[in-house]
């Protein structure tokens, strides 16, 4: 069972008289004139050694007409002469060759005209082996020196491809059919696998894999949402009565050093809701509005001020803002006093 095709190639026109040497096949990529994939000859020292190695007595066949490759019944095998080594010259693999009479006298009556390599290659285009070659006279492009012909022998058929993608002879159908059924079976097995997991592209496989095989997450480092959410709740309420009691003491803060009176109070009160640092800043440099001054007096009476005695910056102050002269403030503290 091999996965090899064989191909036959016209790619050389011979030359005038009979040559003992022959450019047998190109190296590197070429390609063929019947649009056929490329093909490629990448490591012609190996094929060479492989070719002369798996040929019966180390030497290669020309026939004529590639007769000795067709199917059984129909073969012709006589040679038209032998290649007995080959050589990589530049881009090309030279062939030396011992012609049979026959072939000889072929070549003197101008009765063929080309050379045609015989070799197998690799689904991928890769030539691996090279068979022998043959006398030809239907090259497809006759005017290039690498051609090819349009006779492709001996093709590999579809259940021999299929046989070979599963490891399995040819002529084993019933054990083809079997492996085919299995693994139909095991595409749509996958096929619902993929949809109840929900995993799309072709690492499908794989990121099921990794779910399967992904550790379980350590409870110790980890809380049920709930209880997460709940506490960001309570963080977030401790964090506002926080928040509130730092205002109130802002507020107080300015209260006491007489810099925050009643008419800016909701501007005060807003401000320091929003921003407190802003608010503080403001405190740090506001002007003091009313001048409350020290408590001293821990609960006694004030000393009784006389109206010779006139008023105090404080009382001045609270003169200015009632709209009242200092002489009528003056009586009315006198009038309090006595009482």
């Amino acid at each position: 069972m091999t996965q090899l095709v064989r191909n036959i190639c016209a790619a050389v026109a011979l030359p005038a008289a009979p040559s003992d040497r022959i450019e047998l096949i190109p190296v590197g990529a070429f390609k063929t004139a019947d649009r056929r994939p490329a093909f490629r000859l990448d490591d012609p020292q190996v094929v060479i050694d492989a070719s002369l190695q798996l040929a019966a007595g180390n030497v290669l066949p020309i026939d004529f007409d590639h007769r000795s490759f067709a199917a059984a019944g129909q073969s012709d095998s006589r040679a038209a002469g032998w290649i007995t080594g080959m050589v990589v010259e530049g881009g090309r693999i030279m062939a030396s060759v011992e012609w049979t009479p026959e072939g000889r006298k072929a070549l003197d009556e101008r009765a063929y005209r080309f050379v045609s390599p015989v070799f197998k290659n690799r689904p991928d285009g890769q030539v691996v082996l090279i068979e022998g070659a043959g006398l030809v006279n239907t090259p497809a492009l006759p005017q290039l020196r690498q051609l090819a012909s349009r006779e492709d022998l001996n093709p590999m058929e579809p259940i021999e491809q299929i046989a070979g993608l599963l490891g399995i002879a040819a002529d084993r159908t019933d054990d083809i059919v079997a492996r085919v059924t299995a693994l139909t079976a095991a595409e749509t097995q996958l096929a619902s696998i993929t949809a109840a997991a929900q995993v799309t592209g072709g690492d499908a496989v794989t990121q099921i894999c990794a779910r399967l095989t992904a550790k379980a997450p350590d409870p110790a480092q980890f809380v049920p949402m709930a209880s997460f959410s709940a506490l960001q709740t309570q963080l977030a309420a401790l964090q506002a009565d926080i928040g509130k009691d730092k205002v109130d003491a802002a507020l107080e803060k300015a209260r006491d050093e007489g810099k925050l009176t009643p008419d800016l109070e909701d501007w005060a009160t807003q401000l320091a809701s929003k921003d407190l640092s802003a608010f503080e800043g403001w405190a740090a440099v506001a002007p003091v509005r009313v001048n409350l001054g020290e408590r001293q007096l821990a609960g006694r009476k004030p000393p009784v001020k006389t109206a010779s005695e006139g008023l105090d910056a404080l009382e001045r102050q609270v003169a200015s803002r009632m709209g009242v002269s200092e002489d009528a403030f003056l009586k009315q503290r006198s009038a309090m006093q006595e009482v």
